[in-house]
Parts: structure tokens; C-alpha cells; sequence
């Protein structure tokens, strides 16, 4: 990953944290750091900046790690000889710690509310008094190929005039639109650990360690598990819940679906870091609730193993009953158990041949009695050829197979 190269680099800061302070031991280190970025980032060249440090350093919000900034290392660093995508993280990094410690924004915001024919019409607007770190941001954006979309972009504000309570208008012009929305989209990874570093945070502890789903070390590799396990998959740059992790997520109880859950023990384990709960009875409440879900749970979840049953797929009709044609570990079988029809996978006409019975070649021969098959072994020869496989089912226990050359000379 790019932020580890970086890492290992020492231009960047040990990256899996969440805490967005530095130890209060840090001011000078940020100050001097704050220094080079003026000199080395581009579009700071020419700026009036004094920035102030005081507004980022807070060792009672720092955990493991501070938040994630440049080492002084950059300053003997030549940016023009990083690869661009280090290039840029790097830049993204030391943009947010200019932006983090420059003057705020200020901003006079109206909100003026129209009241017509029993209806209420909104309009807002702002005035800009200060722009503070936005000015940062404005010519970081500037250098950027791609320019992202920013939340004030996407609000729809109006340049509003002077208003005064009570005020009417006679005759206003006015016109109906008419406008869609569309559905969010799914989830990519950069959604998705942003959603999980956010879940819960609303019913956590301000002062809990640890908040949202797992922890920046651990969240991309929670993704990668249910992605492994079979319960999410990646269609594009897109995550989608499969068929089994839709039934895993309707067979759980609430209370272990819901980030309320991690939010509670955060609190609780802050409590007893302060020595005002019991760890003791913290284990306690969690081994009872286990013990309780398990006792309650367990008879449902037996009822709905049918929800996770691996869905076979068709992959033709049987030539004897035309029923559904499966495949298994070592075969291709009818799903007719009085039929019998049955293709073994190691039959010795393929294995003779030194040819995969592939799951495409039985589709074929289902399908249309023949396939063509490269380089099939011949054993009467000790060459190899193309050729086109035919299924000849004579209705007996095992079924046989012919194949054909270019000159249709028939091998048995």
C-alpha cells in the first residue's frame, strides 16, 4: 500500500490511527514541520500563513498513535522523485496539517423562510468573512488533477439580499420544477471503513479509546474476511452483500448487528479504565449474555440452515430425462436419482487423453453431444491434436465418449 512505502520511507507518521491530535510534547516538532511543507508544497508559495499549533495538540485524545502527519525527513526528500501516487498522499497529508492549524473559517450564514398559500419555501445563503484554512484548501484543490467534490459544492446556497421579518412581496414571480433523486449508491472500501470508523459514534463515550466499528489496523481486514468467507464481494470497485451474508444478517439477534453493542462495551471499558466501573463485572454481564444467546438462539439458527445451503447451479439438461444436470466433487450428475446418468470427472477416455473434464466441456456436451477440444493426447501416437469430443450414450450404467480429427477418422 502506498502510505506504508511511505512509512517505510520515514516521510510519513505510523498510518493506522484515528486520533486527528499530536502529544502536547509535539509543538515544535509540528511547527518545524509546518515550516518545510511552506517550502516544499507548491501551491503555498507566496502564502500569508502563521499557523497555530496550540489547536492540534491534545495528549488526552491521542491513543496508540497521533494523528498522521509528514516527518522531517521531507525536507530532505525530493518530491519530484516519488512515484506519483506517494506524491500525493504525502502532499494530502501535509495539506491537512496545514489546514488543521490555519485561522478558522467564518462565515455569516440567513436563513430566510418564506410562508405562501399555507406552504413554507427555505432560502439560505452565506457571506464570507474570514476565509481561514478554506484558503488552504482552495489552492490544494487547485493542483489536483481530478477536482473532488466538496460538500459546500454539492449545497445548493443562494445569494441571498437583505431581508426583514414581516416583510411581504406582492406578485413574486415563481415557476414549479420538477426533480428526481436517486437511490445511494452501494459501498465501495473507502465508504464502507469510513461508515465503520463512524458507526455508533453517536451513543459512545466522547472519551472512550477505541469508537466506531474495529480500529484503522483492523477494519480494512474485516472487509477482506467477509469478502473471503463468502459474505461480501467486490464487483468492480463495488462491495455487495452475497446471498449468505443477507441470511447471516437476518438470522442474528439485533443486539449483536448493531454498533449500540460495541458502542456499550467502549463506554463500559472506559468506565473501568477510570476505576469507576468493575472488569469483573463487565466478563461477567458479557459470558451472560453469551451463554443467554446461544440458549436462545440456537434452535433458530438450526431451523434456518436451509438459508445457507450452497445453491446448486444447472449446467445443462440430461440427454436420457431431460432433467437438470448438476456438478459434484467427481462428477456431473442428474438430479434425477431414478435416471442415473452420470459424466465422471476422471473418466479414463479424458484422463487417457491427458484433457481436464472441465465444467465447459460437460456444458458443451450436454448441450449439443459434441465440443471441441485443444492439444487431446493421443495414445496409440504420443502426439497431440485438436479434435472435437463426442458423447455417445448408449443408456447404460457409464457413458462413453468418441472423438473425431480433421480428417474424421474416429478414435474409440
Amino acid at each position: 500500500m502506498t502510505w506504508r512505502k511511505l512509512y517505510e520511507k520515514k516521510l510519513l507518521t505510523y498510518p493506522r490511527t484515528d486520533s486527528a491530535f499530536l502529544t502536547d510534547d509535539m509543538g515544535e516538532t509540528a511547527t518545524g514541520i509546518i515550516k518545510v511543507l511552506c517550502e516544499k508544497l507548491s501551491f503555498m508559495e507566496g502564502a500569508d500563513f502563521s499557523p497555530e499549533i496550540a489547536k492540534v495538540l491534545n495528549s488526552k485524545k491521542v491513543s496508540d498513535h497521533h494523528a498522521i502527519i509528514p516527518t522531517m525527513e521531507l525536507a530532505k526528500a525530493d518530491l519530484t522523485a516519488l512515484p506519483e501516487s506517494e506524491r500525493n498522499i504525502l502532499t494530502l497529508a501535509g495539506a491537512r496539517l496545514l489546514m488543521a492549524t490555519a485561522e478558522p473559517h467564518v462565515y455569516e450564514a440567513v436563513t430566510a423562510v418564506f410562508s405562501c398559500a399555507d406552504h413554507e419555501f427555505t432560502a439560505k445563503g452565506k457571506a464570507v468573512i474570514a476565509a481561514g484554512w478554506k484558503e488552504i484548501e482552495r489552492l490544494y484543490r487547485a493542483t489536483l488533477k481530478k477536482k473532488p467534490d466538496s460538500d459546500d459544492e454539492n449545497e445548493l446556497v443562494l445569494d441571498v439580499p437583505d431581508f426583514s421579518e414581516g416583510q411581504t412581496f406582492e406578485n413574486p414571480a415563481a415557476k414549479v420544477t420538477e426533480h428526481a433523486t436517486t437511490p445511494p449508491k452501494p459501498h465501495n472500501e473507502a465508504s464502507l471503513l469510513s461508515a465503520m470508523e463512524r458507526a455508533g459514534n453517536e451513543d459512545t463515550d466522547p472519551d472512550a479509546e477505541r469508537r466506531g466499528l474495529g480500529t484503522p489496523a483492523t477494519r480494512a481486514a474485516v472487509i477482506e474476511k467477509l469478502v473471503k468467507g463468502g459474505f461480501v464481494e467486490r464487483k468492480g470497485k463495488q462491495l455487495f452483500p452475497t446471498k449468505d451474508g443477507t441470511n447471516l444478517v437476518c438470522v442474528l439477534p439485533d443486539s449483536l448487528t448493531s454498533p449500540q453493542l460495541t458502542a456499550a462495551w467502549e463506554n463500559n471499558l472506559t468506565q473501568i479504565a477510570k476505576g469507576n466501573a468493575d472488569p469483573a463485572a463487565f466478563m461477567q454481564g458479557i459470558e451472560a449474555m453469551a451463554q443467554g444467546l446461544v440458549k436462545t438462539y440456537a434452535s433458530v439458527l438450526g431451523e434456518k440452515q436451509e438459508l445457507f445451503k450452497t445453491e446448486k447451479t444447472e449446467i445443462g439438461k440430461c440427454p436420457r430425462c431431460k432433467s437438470p444436470v448438476y456438478e459434484g466433487k467427481k462428477n456431473y450428475y442428474c438430479s434425477n436419482k431414478e435416471c442415473g446418468f452420470t459424466m465422471w470427472k476422471n473418466d479414463r477416455f479424458f484422463e487417457e487423453r491427458k484433457t481436464v473434464f472441465t465444467r465447459s466441456i460437460a456444458a458443451a456436451l450436454l448441450k449439443s453431444g459434441k465440443v471441441k477440444v485443444k492439444k487431446l493426447y493421443s495414445p496409440k501416437t504420443g502426439k497431440t491434436y485438436d479434435g472435437t469430443v463426442l458423447l455417445a450414450d448408449t443408456g447404460g450404467k457409464y457413458v462413453n465418449y468418441k472423438v473425431t480429427i480433421s480428417k474424421d477418422k474416429e478414435l474409440e
